[in-house]
């Protein structure tokens, strides 16, 4: 098993993010316990209202700072929005962790449940604000949104895409492709869409273990990419 939380960063500063964060001290300076303190007051923020209603006041006033400290550490408000859409995707599922499961020698059976399992664990943390504010940014997306998905969810779409060629024997240029991948996506963004304090039909699945979660999703995933693939021809791998 490829270890989830090897390639996390948990630093804003880390490689891949934009670099509007200036300090260059020592991770134990005062000015980086101000930049991770900025962070996660915004991010709480962020995540409670959006990104219209989330002012650079309601920040400063929620991490104790001025308007000065967010634009040298982060240049603006929408600089600090990025750092946190980042820091998301570093949360959730590093762009690091997925291609290492993506360039693993593993059978591509056993990578689609890595990824299934790790997207899973991320949706079921009703403890981040990370989660939270991902699906308020995709229920209402920000200016920044096609930034993020080109430098961040593009790579991580590609990777699954691979798996899913390797498991299907579909070409890149089969339509079929996009359709298996956004089959295999979709039943976890609506989760992670989903406030689960809201009485739906699915929100006993939140009270469900991650673990049988994912052999449920994973053993369906396989058996219908399957069957795309033999009515499509392809010799399944």
């Amino acid at each position: 098993m490829i270890a989830k939380n090897s390639s996390r960063s948990k630093s804003p500063q880390s490689a891949g993010a934009t670099p509007v964060i200036r300090s260059g001290r020592a991770s134990r300076s005062d000015g980086d316990a101000t930049v991770r303190h900025i962070i996660a007051q915004a991010g709480t923020l962020f995540a409670e209202r959006g990104y219209a209603d989330t002012t650079s006041k309601a920040i400063c006033e929620a991490a104790g700072v001025n308007m000065a400290a967010v634009n040298y550490h982060f240049g603006s408000r929408d600089g600090l929005y990025l750092i946190l859409l980042k820091e998301v995707h570093r949360e959730v599922m590093s762009l690091d962790f997925v291609r290492e499961i993506g360039h693993s020698a593993a059978p591509p059976s056993n990578k689609l449940y890595l990824l299934i399992e790790g997207l899973l664990r991320a949706t079921y943390d009703a403890k981040s604000w990370h989660i939270r504010l991902w699906a308020r940014e995709l229920l209402a997306p920000s200016p920044l949104l096609s930034q993020i998905m080109e430098e961040d969810t593009l790579p991580k779409f590609e990777v699954l895409r691979e798996v899913i060629m390797e498991l299907t024997g579909m070409p890149v240029a089969d339509p079929q492709l996009l359709r298996s991948v956004l089959s295999v996506i979709g039943p976890v963004m609506m989760l992670l869409i989903l406030d689960r304090s809201i009485a739906t039909p699915i929100q006993p699945l939140y009270s469900h273990a991650v673990e049988d979660m994912a052999r449920h999703m994973h053993t369906f995933t396989i058996a219908g990419l399957q069957a795309i693939a033999q009515q499509a021809g392809y010799p399944v791998p």
